[in-house]
């Protein structure tokens, strides 16, 4: 495999497929028959060929592209996170990268960053910080390694405050009685077909008894959602739900790498005996699933929740009466809920937190809302002695 002076793809017989030498570094581009000019083999090595090059011109100078910048960080972080921060990078970082990609990181100007900002109007607050951290994180990583000389962005982007969950994300008794019972009546409702015929119906019943056992399970652990919907029959051990923190296979908590704790969620006997029964029916992968056995998902966690359960009669009946708005009710509440009603029945701030996997800082600042008369209660009782 005789290196080029200047990098060019070639057919390495012993490899069964093209590969290059960019300086001291050996690539291989694609693995096939030698297909060349125009096979799909050596379409596909010429196109990994032109992103390799294109991550290695002008490295180290502020000609770098913005577009070669943010492929490194994706690779750091999936070489680096085993969490789902990958993932959430890539969907963050695909419509700056799509605006911005083909401009050199020294073009990058702060107005030009806001203005994008400014137009992602489907995000909220929350996901205009977290987009912000992860693209200036991104920049600032590039220019600690060397790829860029100076960091254009530092220190002139305003972040966006994230939304603190209030005293409104803790639902009452009543109200996760009746979303978590919805799942489990039967209701007989008429769908009209798409016919062409006028008076045409479709008679259904509709009811999910998974969905609501894992409403059920988010209302009496506090776990985030994510954590039930991906645990896996390895996690369950000893009655207990628990992400190493190291773990080389599912999912990894989203503190992991900072705390090196692991996240241990606590069950009861009715939820081990749940857990065990799914775990029969699913040994491998997520044990939790839809009615038709699909992990369950964001996608279709959504179209339950906001499609199906929040317009259930009796769920909008109950939201108007009481002035809620459906757009405040979401799955993770039920994680706020249980964190405000474990503090007030206990007061137990330290246990809490490791229960729920966060800090005490964060707790406070999230998730202490506690019932103000239950408290005014208690500060009677305590002068009165």
């Amino acid at each position: 495999m005789p290196r080029g002076k200047k990098p060019s793809v070639r057919y390495w017989d012993s490899r069964s497929g093209y590969g290059c030498w960019i300086g001291k570094d050996q690539h291989i581009l694609a693995k096939g028959p030698d297909d060349a000019p125009t096979g799909p083999t050596y379409l596909e090595a010429l196109d990994r060929f032109r992103k390799l090059l294109s991550l290695e011109k002008d490295k180290g100078t502020d000609e770098y592209l913005v577009s070669a910048l943010l492929n490194q960080y994706r690779a750091h972080l999936k070489a680096t996170r085993k969490s789902a921060v990958p993932g959430v990078f890539e969907v963050m970082a695909r419509g700056f990268a799509a605006e911005f990609g083909n401009r050199r990181v020294g073009e990058l100007k702060p107005y030009d960053f806001d203005a994008w900002l400014e137009r992602q109007t489907n995000w909220n607050p929350t996901s205009k910080a977290h987009a912000v951290a992860l693209i200036l994180g991104a920049v600032s990583w590039a220019k600690k390694k060397g790829f860029i000389a100076t960091d254009p962005l530092r220190g002139k982007i305003e972040r966006p405050q994230p939304i603190l969950r209030g005293r409104d994300a803790r639902m009452s008794e009543e109200l996760m009685d009746l979303l978590v019972g919805e799942c489990f009546e039967k209701a007989t409702y008429h769908r009209k077909l798409r016919t062409g015929k006028p008076g045409v119906h479709l008679k259904k019943t509709g009811f999910c008894e998974p969905f609501g056992k894992y409403l059920w399970l988010l209302r009496i652990t506090g776990a985030r959602p994510i954590e039930l919907r991906s645990a896996e029959a390895h996690n369950y051990q000893n009655g207990r739900l628990v992400f190493r923190w190291n773990a080389q296979r599912g999912y990894t908590h989203k503190t992991a790498r900072k705390t090196q704790r692991d996240r241990v969620i606590f069950l009861t006997p009715e939820a081990q005996a749940y857990v065990e029964e799914c775990i029969a029916k699913h040994p491998e992968g997520p044990f939790l699933r839809t009615l038709r056995g699909d992990p369950w998902s964001p996608t279709n966690i959504t179209q339950k929740w906001r499609q199906w359960l929040l317009k259930r009669p009796k769920v909008q009946a109950y939201l108007e009466a009481n002035g809620i708005d459906p757009k405040q009710v979401r799955t993770y509440n039920f994680r706020h809920s249980w964190a405000c009603r474990y503090l007030d029945g206990t007061g137990d701030v330290f246990g809490c937190a490791l229960m729920m996997g966060t800090s005490v800082k964060m707790l406070q600042a999230r998730y202490f809302h506690m019932d103000e008369e239950k408290l005014h209660a208690k500060y009677l009782a305590f002068m009165a002695q």
